[in-house]
């Protein structure tokens, strides 16, 4: 919606959905990892792919978290790029 705003609420409420979601998710691969541990060891084992490098990426949920404090801190409605 070209012109739409958010107030601080609904941006707090969406980050927190989006936070909410990436735990979620996080808990998930936490619950799958061993299993794949368990497949690269084959994998590794029976030289069926070459190895992975391993990176980290940014944490979002702390990204997220440092937002909602700022926005609570100050009410201010979020305007659009477009205004």
């Amino acid at each position: 919606m070209p012109g739409a705003t958010i107030n601080n609420q609904e941006a707090i409420e969406m980050m927190n959905r989006c936070k909410q979601e990436i735990v979620s998710l996080r808990a998930t691969i936490d619950r799958l990892q061993p299993k794949a541990d368990a497949y690269d060891n084959l994998a590794i084992v029976l030289h069926l792919l070459p190895r992975q490098s391993v990176g980290m990426g940014e944490n979002v949920v702390w990204v997220l978290d440092k937002r909602i404090r700022e926005l609570e801190a100050k009410p201010q409605p979020i305007a659009d790029a477009a205004e």
